[in-house]
Order: C-alpha cells, then sequence, then structure tokens
C-alpha cells in the first residue's frame, strides 16, 4: 500500500535497515539488545511515518554525542503500589524503560480487573504508538504520552513552553485490528520540520512561527529558534496548547522529569496506562462492539472521490502489512540522505537498495 512518502523513495530489504540501524546504535555506544531494540524506528516507516522513522538516527547521533541520551542506562524502580510504578529512566532512548513499564501496567490492570498507570522519567520515548498498541494488541485499552524540548507558545505568546508533546491511545477490537491514533500536540511533529529543511522544502501555512512569534514556510525558522503551531491553530490554538499542557503535567510534572521550560539537560518524563475492559463487561462482548462501531464509521456516506472511510491506525497497519510481506521498506529521499549523513560519520554500511 503506496502513500505520497514513496514518490523517489529508495527500496531497501527489511532485514538490511534494522542490521543497518543496530550497528549505527552500537557505534553510539548502545548494548547490541538496546541497538537492536531501536528498530521499533524501521516500525514507523512501514506504516508510513518517516518523521519517526530511520531520518531519527541524525538527532539521536547528537543527543548521545553531547550526553544528552545515555547509551548505557540503568532503569531503577523508584515507588511501586498496586495500581502504579515510576520508574527512573537514567536518560536513556528507545522502548525498554516504557516498554517494561506498559507490560507492567498490563499484567496489574489484568490482577486488579481494573487500570493500572506507570511513569517513566528520564527517558526519549521516540514514538508513542507501540506502547497503546501493545496493551490492546493483549486485549486492553492502552495510552501513552511524552513531553518534549520546548517548541510551543501560548497562544497569543511567543515564548516556548511545552512540546510536540505527542499522545497514543490502543482500543482492542475482535474482527477489525486495534484502533491506534498517536498525534502530536502540534499541527506537525518536530521530526517533519527537520525532514523538510533536509530537503529544502517549506512547510505548509499555519504550522510553524519564526522566533518572532510571526507565521512562517521556512523550517529552518524553527530550527534557529522558531516556534510550532498547537493543534487547532489559527482558529483553535487553545485546543493543542491545552492538551499539551496535561501531556507535560503528566509526563513531567507528575514523573519528577523536566517540564515545560525546563526541560534544557534534563530528559522528557512518559506516563502510560492500561485499562482491562473486563473490569465493565465480558471481554467478547467489547470486542464486538468495538467492531459494530468500527462498521458504523467505515459504512457511512463518502463525499464524491473518496474510496474508503478508515478509522485511526487503519492505513498505516495495512501498509505495514503489504511491505512486510514483500520484505522491503521504501525510504524517501531526505530520510535516504539523513541515514547515509549519519551511516558516513560512524562508518556503518547502508542498507543496499533494492530495484522497483
Amino acid at each position: 500500500m503506496a502513500n505520497d512518502n514513496d514518490e523517489g523513495a529508495r527500496q531497501v530489504g527489511i532485514d538490511d535497515l534494522l542490521r543497518c540501524l543496530a550497528a549505527a546504535f552500537e557505534r553510539l555506544g548502545l548494548t547490541p539488545e538496546d541497538a537492536g531494540a531501536l528498530g521499533l524506528l524501521v516500525d514507523s516507516e512501514l506504516r508510513g511515518r518517516p518523521d519517526h522513522g530511520a531520518a531519527a538516527v541524525g538527532v539521536l547521533a547528537a543527543f548521545y554525542g553531547d550526553g544528552t541520551l545515555n547509551p548505557r542506562p540503568r532503569v531503577r524502580v523508584l515507588a511501586e503500589t498496586d495500581g502504579a510504578l515510576l520508574l527512573d529512566g537514567d536518560r536513556g532512548c528507545g522502548p525498554g524503560a516504557p516498554m517494561r513499564a506498559m507490560q507492567w501496567c498490563i499484567g496489574r490492570a489484568r490482577e486488579l480487573r481494573g487500570m493500572a498507570v506507570a511513569a517513566v522519567r528520564d527517558w526519549q520515548l521516540l514514538v508513542a504508538a507501540p506502547y497503546a498498541r501493545l496493551a490492546a494488541e493483549g486485549g486492553l485499552i492502552g495510552f501513552a504520552c511524552t513531553n518534549f524540548i520546548p517548541l510551543v507558545a501560548p497562544p497569543g505568546g511567543r515564548t516556548a513552553v511545552f512540546g510536540t508533546n505527542p499522545l497514543a491511545y490502543g482500543i482492542p477490537a475482535g474482527r477489525h485490528p486495534p484502533v491506534v491514533l498517536d498525534v502530536a500536540t502540534t499541527t506537525s511533529s518536530m521530526q517533519k520540520v527537520r525532514i523538510a529543511a533536509q530537503d529544502g522544502q517549506p512547510m505548509p501555512e499555519g504550522v510553524i512561527f519564526d522566533r518572532a512569534g510571526r507565521p512562517t514556510t521556512d523550517p529552518r525558522e524553527v530550527l534557529a529558534g522558531g516556534l510550532m503551531a498547537p493543534l487547532g491553530s489559527p482558529h483553535a490554538p487553545h485546543k493543542g496548547f491545552g492538551l499539551a499542557l496535561f501531556v507535560d503535567a503528566v509526563s513531567g510534572v507528575l514523573s519528577g522529569a523536566a517540564f515545560a521550560q525546563g526541560m534544557a539537560g534534563g530528559a522528557p518524563g512518559n506516563f502510560l496506562w492500561a485499562l482491562d475492559v473486563a473490569a465493565f463487561m465480558p471481554r467478547e462482548e467489547f470486542l464486538a462492539r468495538m467492531d459494530a462501531q468500527i462498521d458504523q464509521v467505515q459504512g457511512g456516506e463518502r463525499l464524491a472521490g473518496i474510496e474508503e472511510l478508515l478509522v485511526p491506525g487503519a492505513r498505516g497497519q495495512r501498509r505495514a502489512e503489504a511491505l512486510s510481506a514483500r520484505g522491503v521498506v521504501p525510504l524517501a529521499p531526505a530520510s535516504w540522505q539523513i541515514l547515509a549523513t549519519g551511516c558516513e560519520s560512524l562508518g556503518v554500511p547502508l542498507p543496499a537498495v533494492r530495484d522497483g
């Protein structure tokens, strides 16, 4: 299943790309296990999210290089009750600590026949969807969010206080795959801005601002200290800003991690939870009701030219399944260039490009 990102893309083998990324992260000092776990970037590529894919090697190499991230973190339990867990991530990155936290939430939610929550202090989550999806694939409702470096000003302001602060939910279904939504609380992810700058392409109108708070389409302005527009901009920026505040409150304030403007010199925080639907009704009944809800969405009347109505995550799921069957993943030109630059600096061979 192709998408707009595939135009001009280089086709590489999934296994080749996984080996390339693992080798790159090992060169940055990660253990082979942790380096291999960062293959979750390939999952983002497969689902059509290059802004959370291989191009992240560039910024992660910089973070490991300047000490913002720790390649050999020691994750510690800081607090634990029947239904809540707090981990210290020691400035780590990837699925390690948050995956451990979500697995704990899933297990405890089932034991309690209710809900379990976890926070991870000082850890770079990278992408929120896999953790929410993990819960949904286990028949529970899952949620994950993380705060980020300040890039967003309050409506009417020009001092950045919150980050893109993404959040994700995963809801299980029966006949259908889980419904999974993963969105930033800004109109674009920061990595899309970096990719656009690398590619020399403008951003859409109304997505970014320069340092003075004036609208611009030049992604280099954001890299030079500009701002990101909250979801709902330009007519209702308070909606995205309010969501960003919530994510910062539970991920940063509650976890004890850096928050708001205090991100410099600190690592983000993460907040996750899992809810056992069996606390409310038999699991099979819930899954059947979710199937009916999805059927209702997909069965609605369509506008002219629209072939199909989809729920969140459906397009990416289909794309990942189709590409996995072929064993290939398309890398957009900008992503390839960022990966190539990173691999060259680390002395790691690029994956071979396939024909067609």
